[in-house]
């Protein structure tokens, strides 16, 4: 192309050679504009081309992940666990899915199915369903630590009463008190034990009487009460000899959990450490936790709650941290509201679950037993409904 056919450079029109010129520009630019066209269609194809090809790259690995989580959200028929590979087809006799070929054997020679209740329950008691919503682990040994005068006693006895009325069965270890004031405890809280008594389904471990100087004397000395309490309960004492003996504790335990047949149901609470404490020695303490751990918690899935006051710089009467699946802090809370001392609780530790990490403020009401509130807009209203 020469310089005539450039926009600036043609002839104008009505001079010799302009009309050719102008028809030749005219010419170039439909092509040149055709060109350009071609090319931007191809740009565009291209365009078209690749994101079609993101596309489609994105969906292939949207659905991997969709199959994988689908993966994921199933269980195995038998064992109940996420199925984490490739499952394992059923058969007539043994529908799956299953994530093993031992989970479907198991299930075609019909050995027990488990649910998932066995591996973690729901307390009951709203303060540690405020802050553990998705339940307890059942295999869990828990530490209730803290101040005098935070009601952990009313917890313990709430554990029992709440797995009775689930109907589920329970066992006290009772280091503290006798059984009849073990039993008061119900009742001054506005429930009735008489019932789960005579169903069998509660069992005292006595570990206070037989400390007594003159046992006689103290049987002799109950009122009318006392002694009807006494004789209704008293199939459901397991009486300990020598409470000083941390095996023949445990013993006892174990003959109250054969009883109720307590596997993988019911709860087991003890009250408290702090007076075994006052019997042996930390070692043998060590030790006790550790066993009745083993054989209670993780042989049977059956969950023990232990009570311990909070001594000095002691948290507690065990110095070893890690014998413990969990701890719940109690305490005295003075700097919330003025000259009101409030009563709290967190979770410190608790291996295999979530839970909130806050102080919960609760207090204590018969027949309703331990609830939450907030202390900046209800504690006048909580203190002066309770009775």
């Amino acid at each position: 192309m020469d310089d005539a056919d450039r926009a600036g450079n043609r002839p104008p029109e009505g001079q010799p050679g302009g009309d050719v010129d102008e028809r030749r520009y005219r010419r170039h630019q439909r092509q040149h504009q055709h060109h350009h066209q071609h090319q931007r269609g191809r740009r565009y194809q291209h365009q078209h081309h690749h994101q079609h090809q993101q596309r489609q790259h994105r969906q292939h690995h949207q659905q991997q992940r969709q199959h994988r989580q689908y993966q994921r959200q199933q269980r195995c028929s038998h064992c109940t666990y996420p199925i984490a590979d490739e499952l394992v087809q059923g058969t007539d006799d043994a529908p799956g899915p299953f994530c093993s070929e031992a989970c479907r054997d198991a299930a075609a020679a019909d050995e027990i199915v488990r649910d998932d209740g066995y591996k973690r329950f729901t307390t009951g008691v709203e303060p540690l369903e405020t802050l553990v919503p998705r339940g307890v682990p059942s295999d869990a040994f828990v530490l209730l630590t803290g101040d005098e005068g935070t009601r952990r006693t009313e917890l313990t006895t709430e554990l029992v009463w709440r797995a009775l009325t689930r109907g589920e069965p329970a066992v006290i270890v009772a280091f503290t008190n006798p059984p009849i004031a073990v039993l008061e405890r119900f009742f001054a809280l506005d429930w009735n034990p008489l019932p789960y008594l005579e169903m069998d389904r509660l069992r005292i471990v006595d570990c206070f009487t037989h400390r007594l100087e003159d046992r006689d004397a103290f049987e002799n000395t109950r009122n009318d009460w006392g002694r009807f309490v006494g004789d209704v309960a008293e199939d459901a004492v397991v009486a300990v000899r020598d409470p000083s003996d941390v095996r023949e504790v445990a013993n006892a335990l174990d003959r109250a959990l054969d009883d109720l047949e307590m596997t993988e149901t019911g709860v087991v609470v003890l009250d408290s450490i702090d007076e075994i404490d006052t019997l042996v020695q930390d070692r043998l303490i060590h030790n006790f936790v550790t066993d009745v751990r083993a054989t209670v918690c993780k042989a049977r899935f059956v969950p023990m709650f232990a009570s311990a006051t909070t001594s000095g710089d002691r948290a507690y009467p065990i110095d070893d941290e890690y014998v413990f699946d969990g701890i719940v802090d109690f305490r005295l809370a003075d700097d919330v509201i003025p000259e009101t001392r409030l009563t709290q609780l967190g979770v410190r530790k608790l291996v295999g679950a979530q839970f909130v990490p806050q102080w919960e403020t609760y207090a204590v009401s018969p027949g309703r037993g331990l609830f939450t509130f907030d202390p900046e807009t209800e504690s006048t209203d909580v203190f002066t409904r309770i009775d």
